[in-house]
């Protein structure tokens, strides 16, 4: 019952956002005009992105104001993710999120870094009360920076609805975004849907006119689906943006839409329903598929187009109507003719096999001691998977299948090597630690992702090198890296105690802001730790003078 309420809450709230953008214009959260390079809903690996990225003149250190007055509900600071984040609760059901942060304003950076030596941890988070810590509009809340899942300086910022937790997007509160460009056309897929499997087409498009394209009349009698790859572009920026809306008409009668007004947390992940991950993983580029969601009830989804059912005889017309949050649109028009011609797709890719799996059971497989338990609804469509043990390797393996649910593998040791843990190679080639945990004589692990897995071993210990070409009197900083498995956990201490060394791990960094734990005009005990996944560790100690 819970859950359909708060689905009836988000389609409500959908439905005003699509009607019209809100009254009220909130301030901005920079001194300078909003330039985006990621806007709300397009799709990243991780889901759905739940805010608008803005760019901060490529800079750290910019000033991040709050947009309106609030409280700080909760600060957290994380090697991933955020990294460093700010929420604030502005009292009229709105929560704004500051992510990204290279650091807090000095009220919110002393509370942090007190907990922090507290608790001998970098990653800490804490809630606070509404009476706590307020904050006034335009008040300076923080510094722009590169911290977390980040890949260059950026303010990654989100407007939430408080009681739900509901990420909304920010443009709808009339910030200046100027665009007036249409969405980008790429490419264009015809999909033919049979038993749960799927082939698909790349149709030729033919340019109308700067807003329309068409395609040669199609001529089938299957059930079929459209994708597109298409993206947006903004006034002033040469970033590419998803798409705010994509929308199916069958004889001018919507039948499937895409919206990104709002969605809960819980349906982040689900944009990989819409997606074509086997053309995604050889290509590097999504096709949004414009159909799916068999018994959908998610709140960015209108409609439950399962595929197009074409008769014989049949003529529909159809429209594909692609949209940025200013209107701004690009259409495709075709034909599509009930005709018995044996329409041709393109070649499949051929993927090795020997199990097919029906997502309506449950499968438990063994092959030479290994197990492997794929429970009922792992997948939602028919799934072929290969699964065999060959060369002192597990294939558990289909590089383009989606699991909406862990499966388990069941590996049974090889020795009792202190620094052996299990891996898994990816499509790609590349090697990944999954576990070095024993029970009953197996690794037992349950997981997402497909692969070929072995016993590995790493004798290796991390590296540590203190970096000279910065000068230790303004900072102290160490590069510390882990070749095999990767880096644990590390500590640092000055003289003995616990120092807050902050880790940056995309630049295998960690650094010390010589706070009061440095003895000027002495010799001071710098001491570095670093321990690796299976347990290899390092320890280097240098003394500094200050």
């Amino acid at each position: 019952m819970k859950n359909l309420i708060l689905v009836f809450i988000v389609l409500f709230s959908n439905l005003i956002f699509s009607q019209e953008k809100s009254t009220k214009k909130l301030e901005s959260p920079i001194d300078f005009p909003i330039l985006l390079s990621g806007n709300f809903g397009e799709l990243r690996s991780s889901g759905f992105h739940s805010g608008i990225d803005i760019k901060t003149k490529g800079k750290e250190g910019i000033d991040i104001r709050a947009i309106d007055a609030g409280y700080v509900s909760r600060v957290q600071v994380s090697t991933s993710g955020f990294g460093k984040v700010v929420y604030i609760d502005h009292g009229n059901n709105l929560t704004t999120v500051y992510a990204h942060l290279s650091k807090f304003s000095d009220k919110i950076e002393k509370i942090i870094n007190k907990l922090q030596y507290k608790m001998k941890k970098y990653e800490v988070r804490k809630f606070f009360r509404p009476d706590e810590l307020k904050i006034e509009k335009k008040e300076i809340i923080g510094l722009s920076g590169n911290t977390g899942s980040s890949f260059g300086p950026h303010l990654h910022f989100e407007i939430r609805k408080t009681n739900e937790e509901l990420p909304i997007n920010p443009l709808f509160y009339n910030f200046d975004v100027i665009d007036t460009i249409r969405p980008y056309l790429k490419n264009f897929f015809l999909y033919g849907i049979k038993n749960g499997l799927l082939r698909k087409k790349q149709l030729k498009l033919l340019k109308i006119n700067d807003s329309t394209f068409t395609a040669n009349t199609i001529k089938t009698t299957d059930t079929i689906g459209f994708g597109v790859v298409s993206y947006d572009r903004q006034n002033k920026t040469n970033n590419i943006f998803g798409n705010y809306k994509y929308s199916l008409f069958k004889n001018d009668s919507l039948k499937f839409e895409l919206i990104f007004d709002s969605f809960t947390f819980s349906e982040k992940p689900y944009q990989k329903k819409y997606i074509d991950n086997e053309y995604y993983v050889l290509k590097k580029s999504r096709i949004v598929k414009l159909f799916g969601g068999k018994n959908n009830s998610l709140s960015f989804v209108k409609g439950k187009n399962e595929g197009l059912i074409i008769n014989k005889g049949d003529k529909h017309n159809i429209t594909v109507k692609l949209s940025d949050y200013d209107n701004n649109n690009t259409y495709i028009n075709l034909k599509i003719i009930g005709d018995s011609t044996n329409f041709k797709y393109d070649k499949q890719v051929e993927t090795p096999f020997n199990k097919l799996i029906d997502f309506n059971k449950k499968y438990n497989f063994s092959y030479n001691g290994h197990e492997l338990i794929i429970e009922k609804n792992t997948f939602d469509r028919k799934s072929k998977i290969l699964h065999k043990f060959q060369n002192d390797t597990l294939f558990a393996y289909n590089p383009f299948l989606i699991a909406w649910k862990n499966f388990e593998i069941k590996y049974p040791t090889d020795g009792l090597n202190d620094r052996q843990y299990l891996a898994r190679i990816n499509y790609d080639g590349s090697k990944n630690f999954v576990t070095n945990s024993i029970k009953d004589g197996y690794y037992q692990f349950k997981t997402k992702t497909t692969g070929k897995f072995f016993i590995d071993i790493d004798s290796l210990p991390p590296t540590v090198i203190r970096n000279k070409r910065i000068n230790y009197k303004n900072q102290i900083q160490y590069y510390i890296n882990d070749k095999e498995t990767g880096i644990k956990n590390y500590r640092g201490k000055i003289n003995d105690q616990w120092a807050l060394f902050e880790y940056e791990p995309k630049l295998k960094k960690i650094f010390f802001k010589n706070d009061t734990l440095i003895k000027p005009n002495k010799i001071n005990k710098v001491e570095i730790y670093v321990e690796d996944l299976v347990g290899n560790s390092t320890s280097v100690i240098d003394s500094l003078l200050f």
